[in-house]
């Protein structure tokens, strides 16, 4: 059943009202009168109506006091109204548009005309109530397209290392800034092993969600390239295969008018050294801790999506402890000022001496975002911007299977940067070197093969317990397992991490060696050797990891 069209009168005249409504009701509309604008305006509070007629001359609230009120009341607004006078002069007109009505008819009327009037507010009022409603659904979609775009940033933020602030003997800081929710700007710090942190970063044309997708689609196929090629990483290092398989399978989602500009680069921490390989994005810089020395790394390519067959080169740059590397995207260079000048490759060199006496990577980019938004007058930024620093520190990274590790070899290697500070006590060296030696062993015995030390104080010798130790390293499930082993250099102190992939235990309980109950038990010696040559001497909370610090004063 279809809902008849209701207009309600306001008339005190019964004569005119009962026209008005005969009228009206022979046009198809449902019809109530009411005979003051004070009943009108009760009834339009109560119930709904399509359209109101009123006088503008009625005793007590007159047809124009009618209109102002109604357009104070929720829900009634949009009601259209159309004003009936004996008056034509412009004053009484004036002043009932001003009141907002809708329409203004003077008496005598034609009655043709007042219902062509009647049809087109109805008219009116129907298109609005569609432009409400497609309104309406056009703000449910935008608040679903902003929710949506909210996900897609946080999902975004989630794919970038904006937490990580040191790996591999690396210090690390970073910045981010899209210039809309999402943004076309990547970059990824990513543990190679051995000491080596493969470092990625890259510019994707153009804004917003297509780019922030292509991003998506990147960052997995740089994972899964770098999931490949990690295990042919040798001292022979080629970033450049890196960029071409990256490129050869990004090309299927890039569009014509689509590319990617990237930096792909491995840093050995264990050898010092930097590769680099570019496909058409800006140039790295290297902050020399000696000579505060600042300079561009050269780097060349085509960008990423260009050609199939494109093809790269690597630049091998020697690093020292202390040396920063700064990437970015080429928002930064060019940031504008007030004068529309951009900053430039000279003016971000300058920014970055400036403040080349900072103590950590992390007030270094502060420092720098600080000044670029003091440099732009905080203007609305027109690219997305990123910059990421990285500090190479005296550091050094192992990681041996169990089956196959050379004890002795191993423990040589740790107790090198002794020989390098120059230290000619043999004491302290040997000192050192025992202690090392004995968390190896731990790793492998107690760790790694999970072999208890009460076996021995049970049997009394070590036949059963070797014969468990050979057992177990033949055995992939035990053998198989890895014992990571790490230092770094300071001015005062080497610090020393060894950790095993086994259970680990309650250090917490560990008894002591030396006491009389215990002086022909096993277990506790390695530890109890340790923490004798060594001055600081912790665990993690796992108990798989020990830490090992000896000063050098």
């Amino acid at each position: 059943m279809i809902n008849k069209i209701k207009i309600i009168i306001a008339d005190d005249d019964p004569v005119m009202q009962k026209i008005l409504a005969g009228l009206l009701e022979e046009n198809g509309y449902e019809v109530y009168s009411a005979t003051t604008g004070e009943t009108a305006l009760a009834e339009l509070k109560k119930n709904h109506y399509d359209l109101l007629v009123s006088d503008i001359v009625m005793e007590g609230m007159n047809g124009i006091e009618l209109v102002k009120t109604l357009k104070t009341i929720d829900g009634c607004q949009n009601l259209p109204v159309i004003l009936l006078s004996g008056k034509s002069d412009s004053a009484t007109i004036v002043s009932a548009f001003n009141a907002l009505a809708d329409d203004y008819i003077t008496k005598p009327f034609d009655i043709d005309e007042l219902v062509a009037r009647i049809k087109t507010q109805l008219r009116l009022r129907q298109l609005q109530k569609e432009i409400e409603n497609k309104n309406q659904l056009l703000s449910q979609r935008n608040t679903e397209l902003e929710a949506n775009l909210d996900m897609a940033r946080r999902f975004q933020l989630n794919l970038l290392p904006l937490d990580i602030t040191e790996m591999n003997g690396l210090y690390i800081s970073s910045f981010y800034k899209p210039i809309d929710k999402v943004g076309g700007d990547l970059f990824d710090i990513i543990p190679l092993g051995n000491g080596k942190t493969g470092v990625f970063i890259s510019d994707v044309s153009g804004h917003g969600v297509p780019a922030a997708f292509l991003n998506i689609t990147l960052k997995m196929t740089l994972r899964a390239v770098v999931e490949e090629e990690i295990k042919k990483i040798t001292s022979d290092i080629y970033t450049f295969k890196f960029l071409e398989k990256i490129n050869k399978r990004i090309m299927q989602y890039v569009n014509d008018d689509d590319f990617i500009t990237a930096l792909y680069s491995i840093i050995d921490v264990n050898n010092k050294m930097l590769y680099i390989s570019s496909a058409g994005h800006p140039k790295a810089i290297i902050m020399r801790k000696e000579g505060n020395l600042v300079s561009y790394i050269e780097s060349r390519g085509l960008c990423l999506g260009f050609s199939r067959d494109a093809s790269f080169t690597t630049n091998v740059v020697k690093l020292y402890p202390g040396d920063r590397i700064i990437y970015y995207t080429d928002g930064i260079p060019e940031m504008k000022d007030n004068n529309n000048r951009k900053l430039g490759s000279n003016g971000l060199i300058n920014v970055i001496k400036k403040y080349s006496q900072e103590i950590d990577p992390g007030s270094l980019t502060a420092k720098i975002v600080h000044e670029l938004h003091q440099f732009s007058s905080d203007k609305e930024i027109e690219d997305d911007l990123t910059i990421l620093c990285l500090e190479m520190t005296d550091s050094y990274y192992c990681n041996w299977t169990t089956s196959k590790i050379d004890i002795d070899q191993a423990t040589r290697l740790l107790i090198a940067p002794f020989k390098d500070k120059g230290c000619i006590v043999s004491s302290l060296i040997k000192r050192v070197q025992v202690a090392i030696y004995e968390a190896l062993m731990n790793a492998i015995d107690h760790g790694n093969l999970e072999i208890s030390s009460k076996i021995k104080n049970i049997n009394g010798d070590e036949a059963i317990y070797e014969l468990i130790k050979k057992e177990r390293l033949a055995n992939p499930e035990y053998g198989n397992r890895s014992v990571m082993a790490r230092y770094h250099v300071s001015d005062d102190r080497i610090t020393y991490h060894i950790k095993d992939e086994g259970s680990g235990f309650a250090h917490s309980n560990i008894e002591d060696p030396t006491t009389p109950n215990n002086l022909n038990k096993c277990s506790g010696r390695g530890i109890a050797l340790i923490k004798m040559h060594m001055d600081e001497v912790s665990f993690n909370d796992k108990g798989n990891e020990i830490i090992m610090i000896k000063l050098l004063s």
